[in-house]
């Protein structure tokens, strides 16, 4: 299929590049809506539903992060503790003022301990005046005690910190009830993640696979962080993927997720669903053994990639003179699940033919829109997915057999 003028403005328009919470590169392309595809999306039984609301003491909330008990997640570290002290220091005056500050969510595992699933900012707050040791050894962080500043009505206390207070004001704090809704255990894993995405809509809302590291707990979380963190994934990519908002690990789930499947995807769905599905259930099957396979096919395709794909690895190409664009997801998946696939002796003749490789992947984002729309909106839709992947292979088959 070629594309026609009235298509041109639709699949010919400039890439754009995702920024950080700093307003600093991502390193991945800006992904455009589908028609059917956009926000965070997972279907599931309301019936399974399982949410209490209950109060709960600031000093119990405390004595939970003291043990261990109340999870602010290592996995958003860099998302906790981002309050200025004069935002933390007025949610402590209005504590002392007893203004009613906003409800809790937290999600509770089997153990019956909490994970912050909004409400973290107010929660690092309390705890970096309250019981700063807690905080720090909670986040990984090395602040020091929190003293009160910016104050509109207490003035008195102006600099002071929890132990300066006097005791009555102490006690007020520590005795203050917090309103949490509690998802409970029992609540299955796709309704818990579309109660996330629903909560986390003010703010910075976190990100799908952001949510799926709170949710869905296992060896999954690891594995991924180890291959996002491996040193031919950041060649590969050129350190360009910040994974500020866990982008990196998404990829690495994505290549996981397709890699390990015997069949196409269903058309209809999502990303959300299939990755919440690979590592809730799936993930659980696999051994050490198989875990080392796809060790070993993420690093054969990472490091053919920028050989077969020459200084275009990742990133959509349209021939020569183009300036090179950000990594685009959908390229990022299906060019390491295609090389991961090819014999040793496959990824050597494409590599020795990258030219030719590259001049097929030129064809495609300059006359075929099945192609261009597969790789440019809602990418990690099955159709889109099943399309890229055999589009290419083709393409790449092409080569060979020339």
């Amino acid at each position: 299929m070629s594309i026609k003028d009235d298509d041109a403005d639709r699949v010919d328009s400039p890439a754009l590049e995702e920024l950080t919470s700093d307003g600093s590169a991502s390193g991945l392309e800006v992904e455009r809506e589908g028609v059917a595809d956009g926000a965070i999306r997972v279907p599931f039984d309301p019936a399974k539903i399982d949410v209490i609301t209950q109060a709960r003491t600031i000093d119990l909330l405390i004595v939970r992060l003291r043990e261990g008990e109340l999870d602010l997640s290592p996995d958003f570290q860099r998302r906790a503790n981002i309050w200025g002290e004069a935002r933390k220091s007025s949610l402590i005056e209005s504590i002392l003022l007893r203004i009613p500050i906003p409800s809790l969510y937290v999600s509770e595992d089997k153990d019956g301990n909490y994970t912050v699933v909004d409400g973290l900012q107010r929660i690092c707050a309390i705890a970096h005046f309250v019981d700063v040791a807690a905080l720090n050894h909670a986040v990984k962080a090395k602040l020091d005690p929190l003293r009160l500043t910016g104050l509109q009505s207490l003035l008195t206390h102006k600099g002071k910190s929890f132990a300066d207070l006097p005791r009555p004001l102490q006690r007020r704090i520590s005795e203050t009830e917090l309103t949490l809704h509690i998802i409970r255990a029992s609540t299955p894993g796709d309704v818990k993640f579309n109660i996330f995405s629903r909560i986390n809509q003010g703010g910075l809302p976190l990100t799908a696979q952001e949510i799926r590291n709170a949710i869905y707990g296992g060896s999954w979380r690891t594995k991924i962080r180890e291959l996002a963190d491996s040193a031919l994934f950041l060649t590969a990519t050129e350190h360009k993927i910040r994974g500020e908002r866990m982008e990196d690990l998404e990829l690495v789930l994505r290549f996981i997720a397709h890699y390990t499947l015997d069949s196409q995807r269903p058309d209809e769905q999502n990303l959300d669903e299939f990755l919440n599905d690979t590592v809730e259930r799936r993930s659980k099957l696999w051994g050490a053994d198989y875990w080392a396979e796809i060790d070993r096919a993420f690093n054969v395709a990472l490091a053919a990639a920028p050989k077969v794909f020459g200084g275009f690895p990742f990133r959509k190409y349209y021939g020569p003179g183009q300036n090179r664009r950000p990594i685009n997801r959908g390229l990022f998946e299906t060019e390491t699940v295609l090389l991961a696939r090819r014999t040793e002796d496959e990824l050597a003749r494409l590599s020795a033919r990258s030219d030719r490789v590259l001049d097929k992947v030129a064809h495609l984002f300059n006359t075929s829109v099945e192609f261009i729309n597969a790789s440019l909106y809602a990418t990690g839709r099955g159709s889109a997915s099943n399309a890229r992947l055999e589009i290419l292979d083709n393409a790449l088959n092409e080569v060979l057999d020339a």
